[in-house]
């Protein structure tokens, strides 16, 4: 089994940094010098992984402009010097680019990627609110190939943020990083949660997913949860495996761990 191919979905809005999303994508935000999506194109890049699907809204053209070099044109050669580093990254990775027409939450985003993954290929998917070391990244490929098994990226967080995240309903650990998983909750009170195991943005996942997508029913907001197709197919018998993150994780979808992030990187 190769992960060669990543699954980025960037249709949202973003709107916990308006009013700046209205006019720059938050996926195109900076991080230091480089977009927050560059980041994550490296981290893939040195997982061995360099096909890139990004799901992306029709309002967000400009991520494909990004992507594909065009808004640099009139840019060079005066300033070739400065954007080397990113013309060279988008040399390295090959981007696919699909449109969710319509809010319908992460999992509806991938159905629209479908096409881009064959039938027997297994992908990554990475949230670009959450940046990861590529180690863990890597690790995270090493034990999909491993155990033939599904792998989601799990955090511990305190008990008072449960509410906020997909947790895990954990079964026997396999290893010090590696923990077998019943089923996962959405954003369960305190009291409800049966861990402090919260989903991270970054998944190993197997091409039947996009069938079990079709079969999971809404949640009460309308939208399918990609917690609750994973949760079916726990149900029905496939492997799914939790890997504990070894490295720091930053959450830059909130203006306190973008901050974190640019802090911890220009040291």
């Amino acid at each position: 089994m190769q992960i060669k191919k990543l699954i980025i979905p960037a249709a949202g809005l973003g709107t916990r940094f308006l009013p700046i999303t209205a006019a720059l994508p938050k996926e195109l935000a900076p991080l230091g010098t480089r977009a927050a999506l560059e980041v994550i194109f490296q981290e893939a890049v040195d997982a061995g992984i360099d096909q890139m699907g990004l799901i992306i809204s029709p309002q967000k053209e400009i991520i494909k402009k990004y992507c594909t070099k065009e808004l640099f044109a009139p840019y060079l050669p005066a300033h070739q010097a400065r954007l080397t580093p990113t013309l060279n990254l988008l040399d390295t990775v090959y981007c696919s680019f699909f449109y969710q027409h319509t809010p319908g939450g992460v999992a509806h985003a991938l159905l629209q990627a479908e096409s881009f993954i064959k039938p027997d290929e297994w992908f990554a998917v990475a949230f670009p609110d959450d940046i990861i070391h590529t180690s863990d990244l890597q690790n995270m490929i090493k034990y999909a190939q491993q155990y033939q098994a599904c792998i989601v990226a799990l955090q511990k967080v305190p008990l008072e943020k449960v509410c906020a995240y997909g947790i895990a309903a954990p079964g026997s650990h396999i290893n010090s990083e590696l923990i077998s998983i019943q089923s996962f909750i959405e954003k369960p009170s305190p009291g409800q949660a049966p861990s402090q195991l919260a989903i991270v943005g970054r998944y190993i996942m197997p091409p039947v997913l996009f069938d079990w997508i079709r079969q999971t029913p809404p949640a009460k907001s309308g939208e399918i949860l990609l917690p609750d197709t994973i949760s079916l197919l726990i149900k029905h018998g496939f492997p799914v495996l939790g890997y504990e993150l070894q490295k720091p994780r930053f959450d830059i979808g909130t203006l306190p761990g973008w901050q974190e992030y640019i802090v911890q990187n220009s040291l």
